[in-house]
């Protein structure tokens, strides 16, 4: 009754607002509470600094979001309780016991016995809900999990999410695989469970019979950032060639990027998958649930929000032999990206305060390695970077799996007869042809993308007039700025290679293992 149409006048606009504004005052003074609130929702857990939910909940939804530590369940049911919040996430250790503090639980949350969304329901009462289960669905087609055996590690809140899944997917065996069977009392009994559906007992690392398991799921902590270079299988001395059925590994932690329970199995020729798309998706599920939306999946959102995040926490890493240009580009493709751009091997020379050469001269080429290792753990850890690793950076299996984790790595290949030598000690001792047939296989394994470094650049001819007349310093400047232009070139093509390549994780992630 207030608000004219909006094709009136700007004044008359104005007007109608100032006119509302006023009807709401009257009603908040004659005491009816009219108030506008900003929703606010939040995300608790034992440890959340690192999360990427808020970025997640700023992307897919219009409201505040907060992270919220628990050290422990003594304070849970009063911050469930908290005024202004309307509803919240859970996530380790409190998807089971959040269930105590709750009034209703949605038929899935009663299934899986564990909740990752609370809502604050109209009459003040919360209600339960699970979306993890229905994020893990979306990494994968039904036909890449019917009638399989699978085996879940873990046996906490996820696991029992992953549990019910699977059976939704028509996994013919499912597995949970525990420390200590005294820790895990049984599977989730899910009535709608199909007869020929199998349902195990918990078995123990130690024990064979999980082992031919054709999909094998970490719903573990285990490699979760911090925590980074560990896989659940280590402590047990399990190597993937002990695990030769398994056609699938997915890991449903997202950071870092690639665990090493990820790169064991790539190694052994296994399809991996993080868990960044099942973030997303009960993420968005569960905005739908506190939104009272239709729970449609909305695979553009996902798809640009996966890219968005993978761009901000994926570094862009370069290998390749020394003198191969590593350096050069890598400074561009960080302008050109408007990213930090970090050398390794100046980032080391700078800390002790001498050449590399000389570090190998004076404490010798091992004790070289070790500070070059240091470094890149540190630099590594961070996101949304360019760095550029020296020639031998990759020799050592610990560094590759650190490069790897939190980063696309292109393989810079130069021809040898075009590798720089000058101040690279180690090309002229060994000679460049030897080092390359050392190296050469270990830059094409840990890379995700190789781009081929065969330009000279700045020799291509400079002027087509040669009547014109330049001095020396015009000349060198002539040379410099066509050679800048080349490397910049070079450089975009690079940078045009790693937005595909997360373009293609996106594809591969959000519809889906087989889609």
């Amino acid at each position: 009754e207030i608000m004219p149409s909006l094709v009136g006048s700007e004044m008359c606009i104005r007007d109608s607002l100032m006119k509302l504004l006023a009807a709401l005052g009257e009603k908040q003074a004659s005491g009816q509470g009219v108030f506008i609130e900003e929703k606010k929702y939040g995300l608790i857990g034992g440890s959340v600094s690192h999360s990427l939910s808020k970025k997640l909940h700023g992307l897919i939804g219009g409201y505040e979001y907060k992270l919220i530590e628990l050290r422990d369940s003594s304070r849970l049911g009063e911050v469930l309780h908290m005024a202004g919040f309307y509803g919240f996430n859970i996530t380790n250790p409190y998807k089971e016991i959040a269930i105590e503090h709750l009034d209703e639980l949605s038929e899935e949350a009663l299934a899986i016995q564990a909740v990752n969304t609370v809502k604050v329901m109209p009459d003040g009462k919360l209600k339960g809900f699970n979306t993890d289960y229905l994020g893990l669905m979306k990494l994968f087609k039904t036909e890449a999990v019917t009638g399989k055996k699978v085996a879940i590690l873990g046996t906490g809140g996820a696991s029992l999410s992953a549990v019910y899944a699977m059976k939704k997917l028509g996994a013919d065996e499912i597995i949970r695989v525990s420390r200590s069977r005294d820790k895990a009392d049984s599977l989730v009994q899910v009535e709608e469970i199909d007869n020929s559906q199998k349902l195990s007992e918990i078995y123990n690392y130690e024990d064979s019979d999980w082992r031919d398991a054709e999909i094998i799921i970490n719903a573990t902590p285990v490699g979760m950032f911090p925590d980074n270079g560990k896989s659940p299988l280590d402590t047990y001395d399990i190597n993937w060639e002990c695990l030769k059925q398994t056609e699938m590994a997915v890991d449903l932690i997202y950071n870092p990027h690639r665990t090493k329970f990820m790169q064991d199995a790539e190694l052994a020729g296994v399809k991996t998958i993080g868990g960044l798309g099942m973030l997303i998706w009960q993420g968005i599920y569960a905005r739908d649930i506190w939104e009272g939306r239709d729970m449609e999946p909305d695979y553009s959102l996902a798809a640009s929000v996966m890219e968005r995040l993978l761009r901000e926490q994926l570094n862009l890493v370069t290998v390749g032999m020394p003198g191969s240009g590593k350096s050069s580009i890598s400074r561009q493709v960080a302008l050109a990206m408007k990213r930090k751009f970090i050398d390794i091997d100046r980032a080391v020379a700078h800390e002790e305060g001498c050449a590399i050469n000389q570090i190998i001269e004076k404490s010798g080429v091992e004790a070289f390695r070790n500070l070059e290792s240091k470094k890149l753990r540190e630099v590594c850890a961070r996101n949304h970077q360019v760095i550029a690793t020296g020639g031998g950076s990759i020799l050592k299996e610990t560094n590759r799996e650190i490069i790897r984790e939190n980063s696309l790595v292109i393989y810079i290949d130069r021809p040898t007869k075009l590798l720089a030598t000058k101040n690279r000690p180690l090309s002229q001792g060994k000679g460049v042809y030897n080092l390359y047939r050392e190296r050469a296989n270990l830059y094409h394994g840990i890379a995700d993308i190789k781009v081929n470094n065969k330009y000279r650049f700045g020799r291509e001819k400079r002027m087509a007039d040669e009547h014109v007349a330049f001095n020396k310093k015009r000349e060198v400047d002539s040379k410099q700025s066509q050679y800048m232009r080349d490397i910049r070139r070079f450089a975009r093509s690079v940078a045009k290679r790693y937005k595909l390549h997360i373009r293609h994780i996106v594809e591969r992630d959000i519809y889906g293992i087989g889609r």
